[in-house]
């Protein structure tokens, strides 16, 4: 699934902040029950996790890093399968990562 289907499954722009994609899930879930659309339910479902997930909230947290200073977006590139107790140590790590590469190259002509 890409970003792309993901926000065109839940109905949202590509703008959306944390709490538009709960809502749309949400208002979703509760208009296509698993047992009435099971197919339906499980593209809004998948969608949801992919949005929620820890690498495309990197992502997004990176994007504006990523624009500025072209970092190749690849380097930062890992299996979505991590375990949920170590998402905040990632994310922590992630961030002191970005912030030592942006220190160091911000002091180079």
């Amino acid at each position: 699934m890409t970003r792309d289907q993901a926000l065109t499954n839940l109905q949202l722009t590509a703008d959306a902040a944390r709490e538009d994609i709960e809502q749309a899930y949400q208002k979703l879930v509760r208009r296509y029950p698993p047992e009435f659309h099971p197919e339906r339910f499980r593209r809004v479902d998948e969608s949801y996790r992919f949005l929620t997930s820890l690498p495309f909230m990197v992502e997004k947290l990176l994007s504006p890093t990523l624009e500025e200073t072209r970092l190749d977006p690849d380097l930062f590139a890992f299996s979505p399968s991590l375990p949920e107790d170590c998402q905040e140590q990632a994310l922590g790590e992630i961030r002191k990562a970005c912030l030592n590469y942006l220190l160091f190259h911000e002091h180079r002509p």
